[in-house]
């Protein structure tokens, strides 16, 4: 059962720390993490050795001779038997399962980096809402002042009703505005407290830290992993290659192992065996002892199916290797793109538009309050305003959700 947040005015670092806590998708991905730990040290296991004890001649009649169970006229039959595997089949059993946990490791790390990357795009989209909505607010508080001191114009003849009625209907599709974006802030909300968790608190949830800055964003050296770094260290980097890749070597492990299946297992084993009838000679005795040597004989199973599968999945791995590159590379590439949009975009909202947006406004305002504006003109200027504002705000979450994407489309270099 989810837990409650501490505080419900999140940081981008706080809503990280709970997905790796609380993920259940983090949780799957250490299971199989631990799945392929406990299989590899099975793969180291050798076979064990088989100890038999076996009576015989055992007569129901109860003529089995005088004395105790050892004096009777049983035959005991005690064998010990070790296989022993030839081939290098434990050799490559633990290849395999070293790149299969290999593997495990680097899925964790991915389910990590996707993770990630998604909380932090869902921090950054309920910021988006939670301006907009403020946004919305704003210009529905203008439009109700409007309509109070247009009533007041409109008693003292200064004002046209049909103005007014204009003004209220502009009030009425801004509160519209406002309740759609109390929406979106909700789903926003809604969708951040799923990835962390904490659905139960969902609805307090708000989004404390500021907008990335975009100085320095459009300068390739200012960019991990910029466009001047070979693609194969960065893709060497990323934890869906190396999920790929050892699953590849895992595949060719197998192949080995299935070669080696054609290698024959011998069977050593000891036997010593208690006959006290007929009575034991002097140069005789009661106890004769064995031993023996076993292999198998190809005569039915040439292990030609599991070499032809083996070969099979290495072709699979291979194709899951290349595909994965291909969506690498152009995530890499799609990842430093948007950067570069979106940095360029928001620094243009960064300088003095919003405040020149603002005063061009309250100039509107102020030569409609003199009559000197129409009323369209005023209109006009509100919703230019709003939209100015929310570009802005979409411009600065886009930013952000950019970054975030080529951190994960281009993880930092691991400092030894």
């Amino acid at each position: 059962m989810a837990q409650p947040v501490a505080e419900a005015n999140l940081s981008l670092k706080r809503a990280l720390e709970l997905m790796r806590a609380r993920d259940p998708n983090l949780q799957l991905a250490q299971t199989a993490v631990d799945q392929a730990l406990a299989d590899k040290i099975t793969a180291g296991e050798r076979p064990n050795a088989t100890l038999a004890w076996s009576t015989s001649k055992i007569n129901p009649a109860g003529h089995n001779g005088a004395g105790d169970f050892w004096n009777k006229s049983y035959d005991t039959v005690v064998s010990l038997s070790q296989p022993f595997e030839r081939g290098g089949k434990r050799r490559h059993r633990l290849a395999q399962a070293e790149a299969t946990a290999d593997a495990a490791h680097a899925d964790y790390a991915d389910s990590v980096r996707s993770e990630r990357l998604a909380v932090t795009e869902a921090y950054w989209e309920l910021k988006r809402t939670e301006q907009k909505y403020r946004n919305a607010q704003m210009l529905a508080t203008i439009e109700h002042r409007s309509i109070e001191a247009s009533e007041q114009r409109l008693r003292v003849g200064d004002l046209p009703r049909l103005d007014l009625e204009r003004l209220r209907i502009d009030a009425a599709a801004a509160d519209n505005a406002v309740d759609s974006a109390a929406g979106a802030l909700r789903d926003a909300q809604v969708a951040l407290a799923a990835l962390i968790d904490v659905t139960a608190q969902s609805g307090e949830l708000a989004a404390m830290d500021d907008w990335p800055h975009a100085a320095g964003a459009v300068d390739p050296q200012s960019i991990r992993g910029d466009a001047t770094e070979p693609a194969e260290a960065v893709l060497a980097r990323r934890p869906d290659m190396l999920a790929a890749a050892k699953r590849l070597s895992a595949a060719e492990a197998a192949l080995e192992l299935a070669h080696a299946q054609t290698a024959r297992d011998i069977t050593v084993s000891g036997q010593y065996e208690h006959n006290p009838v007929p009575p034991a000679a002097p140069t005789v005795g009661h106890t004769l002892l064995g031993i023996g040597v076993s292999v198998p004989i190809f005569t039915g199973n040439q292990y030609q199916g599991e070499i032809a599968r083996a070969n099979a999945d290495i072709d699979a791995a291979r194709a899951n290797l290349a595909r994965v590159r291909v969506a690498a590379l152009a995530d890499v590439q799609r990842a430093r793109a948007d950067l570069r949009a979106a940095a360029q975009r928001v620094r243009r909202y960064d300088s003095d538009l919003i405040e020149r947006a603002l005063a061009a406004e309250k100039t509107v305002e102020t030569a409609y309050a003199r009559g000197g504006l129409a009323l369209a003109d005023l209109l006009d200027a509100r919703r230019a305003l709003k939209a100015t504002q929310d570009d802005a705000c979409d411009a600065h979450a886009d930013f952000a959700e950019a970054l975030a994407a080529l951190a994960a489309a281009v993880p930092e270099e691991t400092k030894e």
